[in-house]
């Protein structure tokens, strides 16, 4: 033992022992408080990532939204750390909607910021899921009413789904946009 250990532990024996421990660890709750341990971590670890990661995005789609509209997302590229989305929906001819969303990285992570009508919107979207493999990004804020979750999903390779999910007059509401890539 080193001597500055030594001198750390002198007169610990004069110390008031420390009250029991209120919860015991027997071997099953030692193994559910490790796999609870794995699993924040893995959660954490799903929520780093970089706006290249989406870049399964990337293009010209047109499709119809589940409320009828006629449907138009063009995405750029995840060049220098930023991507761009600009989405219009129509009914009649006539543009209904439109709007800008910029995916960026912050804080090792992929914020998503909306911009409904050109106007930037104070609440920002961060990534909580992302699942590579089946090219699925899913960014939320709770405190928000709709959307509450975007999910961003492409099922083929030229069939993108976006789905934003919120609260509408105190309402579980689900809007998607089912869209093709363009030609």
């Amino acid at each position: 033992m080193s001597h500055l250990f030594k001198t750390a532990l002198r007169g610990c024996d004069k110390l008031p022992p420390l009250p029991p421990t209120p919860m015991k660890f027997n071997s099953h709750s030692r193994l559910l408080f490790l796999a609870a341990t794995v699993f924040v971590s893995i959660g954490a670890a799903q929520e780093k990532a970089s706006v290249a990661q989406l870049a399964f995005l990337t293009g010209s789609w047109r499709g119809i939204s589940s409320s009828g509209t006629t449907a138009e997302e063009l995405v750029s590229t995840a060049e220098g750390g930023v991507m761009l989305s600009a989405g219009r929906e129509f009914k009649d001819g006539q543009c209904v909607f439109f709007d800008l969303v910029v995916f960026m990285e912050k804080d090792g992570g992929v914020t998503l910021i909306p911009h409904p009508s050109g106007k930037r919107s104070p609440h920002l979207f961060p990534l909580v899921k992302f699942d590579a493999a089946a090219k699925r990004a899913t960014f939320e804020n709770k405190e928000h009413d709709f959307p509450k979750t975007f999910v961003y999903e492409l099922t083929t390779p030229d069939h993108l789904r976006i789905a934003l999910t919120g609260d509408i007059k105190g309402q579980t509401t689900t809007e998607t946009y089912d869209l093709k890539r363009a030609k």
